[in-house]
């Protein structure tokens, strides 16, 4: 089967780690299956020519040129999308299924009026997310208000969805109630399966170890994470350490919003951006991580600490609840430093309750995301769209025009896999 992806998939031969992981992981499974010739479609500003192809590790990659970012914006993104509709209108006839991964890229804008199987993997909605960006006016919201837009208007010509939780099942529903829905889980990165047979690592220095991998967004819940951490560090000689990216404006808000009078220099570390090697080590060194996020929906980070093994203190938004179960899987939150310190010191202080969560949220993370299981249902999910192909029920699922309302394990049985 000829399947092209229409993915923020940058060029193989960018070296450093990819912005969107799962992909990356899923790509590697297709390109080693038997029956599937796999080609992902993406953009360049950068690139001399109009089109550029290369061959990689089974792969085909295509890449348009697009605008810049400015002229892009300037243009309302009728630009980019245009040039890359002509292409698929062109080209589309010689693939047997076309794969959108994300609404918020303009995707199914650019992919609208193709006679073609057509698949929408939901990632995250952009719509929706501009709703929980603070302030009044920001270039985020300006951004994020945009692309909803595109969102709104598109989403409801898309007639099959591949969904993870309830949450973007429901909206999925939303936008076409007449939609194939179809369920399957991201897939994780190797090192965190490596990381949940080995043995938890001291760490360095020997305080007790708060990992938080957002590292200085907003909507990942940052500054909340820092005064919790003032908050804990009051009584409890925590550590604090910060993955991902960090920016000294965004350092500053945090402490003007926060006094964060207990904070020492040598307490909250940022490490910037890790691999994923470095990550599963965090996490086997790591109490637990604090994820309390303004809204998400499969967030990777929590799924990637519950494969390796480490308690997650998040809040119930978005689609979390599909993947944390409180009190079993983990400990939910209020979007308040007052609650995250709370949770934190109630696993710091009983380690049964931790070593708990940990074990039974493993188990779910680990059949969760097998890897096989993921590429089997993939693979699945595109013969049903190609075909029209009745599918097992573990992989498929209807939903209610409210179906952002019903319980996660109606959509997603944890005995899935």
């Amino acid at each position: 089967m000829k399947i092209l992806w229409l993915a923020a998939y940058p060029s193989p031969r960018i070296t450093r780690e990819h912005p969107v992981p799962w992909l990356v992981t899923l790509a590697s499974l297709l390109s080693r299956h038997p029956r599937v010739q796999l080609t992902i479609l993406n953009w360049n500003a950068q690139q001399e020519k109009p089109v550029q192809e290369l061959e990689h590790e089974g792969i085909r990659f295509i890449s348009l040129r697009v605008p810049g970012f400015r002229q892009d914006l300037f243009t309302l993104y009728q630009q980019r999308i245009g040039i890359t509709a002509r292409y698929l209108r062109q080209n589309a006839h010689r693939y047997d299924l076309l794969h959108l991964h994300g609404s918020e890229l303009q995707f199914p804008a650019a992919a609208a009026g193709l006679d073609m199987p057509l698949l929408l993997s939901m990632q995250g909605l952009v719509s929706e997310c501009v709703k929980c960006v603070p302030g009044l006016l920001s270039w985020r919201k300006v951004l994020w208000t945009l692309a909803g837009y595109y969102e709104r208007k598109y989403l409801p010509l898309i007639p099959n969805f591949s969904c993870r939780t309830h949450w973007d099942a429901g909206h999925a529903a939303r936008f076409n109630p007449k939609a194939r829905i179809y369920h399957n889980w991201e897939a994780l990165r190797e090192p965190f399966f490596r990381a949940a047979h080995e043995p938890r690592a001291a760490p360095a220095g020997g305080r007790p170890v708060l990992l938080f991998m957002g590292g200085s967004q907003v909507m990942k819940g940052y500054q909340e994470t820092l005064a919790a951490f003032d908050i804990l560090r009051q009584t409890t000689d925590f550590k604090l350490v910060i993955a991902g990216g960090h920016y000294p404006n965004e350092v500053a808000d945090a402490y003007r919003r926060y006094p964060l009078r207990h904070l020492r220099p040598d307490d909250v570390e940022y490490r910037g951006y890790q691999n994923a090697g470095q990550l599963a080590r965090l996490c086997r060194e790591a109490e637990c991580l604090i994820h309390p996020s303004y809204l998400d929906n499969s967030p990777n980070s929590v799924c990637e600490a519950q494969v390796a093994g480490l308690p997650v203190v998040a809040t119930n938004v978005g689609g979390v609840s599909s993947l944390i179960e409180d009190g079993e899987t983990g400990l939910f939150a209020e979007l308040s430093p007052e609650s995250l310190a709370a949770k934190v010191l109630c696993l710091h202080h009983d380690p049964a309750l931790r070593a708990r969560l940990a074990r039974q949220a493993q188990a779910v993370a680990l059949a969760r995301h097998d890897p096989a299981t993921v590429l089997s249902r993939t693979f699945e999910i595109y013969q049903a769209v190609r075909y029209g192909l009745e599918i097992s029920p573990l992989a498929t699922a209807s939903f209610s025009h409210s179906a952002s309302l019903m319980p996660h394990d109606t959509l997603a049985p944890t005995s899935a896999n």
